[in-house]
């Protein structure tokens, strides 16, 4: 049985703080494994065929200025959902279908042209749905 690759244990290259959503406190720990973004001084939720600046790690109980606080990965490898079941080692994604705040659940990934930020799969999932490793390039 061939080996699988797997999400990566980085002690050195911590994830960085950040402010998560628009200062209304929304995000919790059912968060931990959604796409984010860039708006503004914070980070927000990703929309379908957004690039994926970086995943939610940890979500503080806390808010500062009104805003979330939580640990993002902009780098390294996350693992994600893969909507259609069609992911190819390889493949760049983009953001797919969005899940809600405040509900346990991985990204949606599918398959895009990102320009900047720019996430492949490194493992693919078995079937629509199954979890798939992504690194970032």
């Amino acid at each position: 049985m061939a080996t699988k690759r797997a999400v990566l244990i980085q002690p050195y290259r911590p994830d960085v703080t950040e402010n998560l959503g628009d200062n209304t406190g929304q995000y919790n720990d059912q968060d931990i494994g959604k796409g984010v973004k860039y708006s503004g001084d914070a980070m927000v939720a990703v929309a379908d065929g957004d690039e994926i600046v970086g995943f939610v790690t940890a979500v503080e109980p806390g808010t500062k200025d009104g805003f979330s606080i939580g640990a993002v990965r902009k780098e390294g490898r996350v693992q994600a959902l893969d909507t259609v079941g069609n992911l190819a080692v390889g493949a760049l994604v983009v953001a797919s279908t969005a899940g809600t705040l405040g509900t346990y659940a991985l990204q949606q990934v599918k398959t895009g042209t990102p320009a900047t930020y720019k996430w492949i799969v490194v493992t693919a999932a078995t079937g629509a749905g199954g979890v798939c490793v992504l690194e970032r390039v």
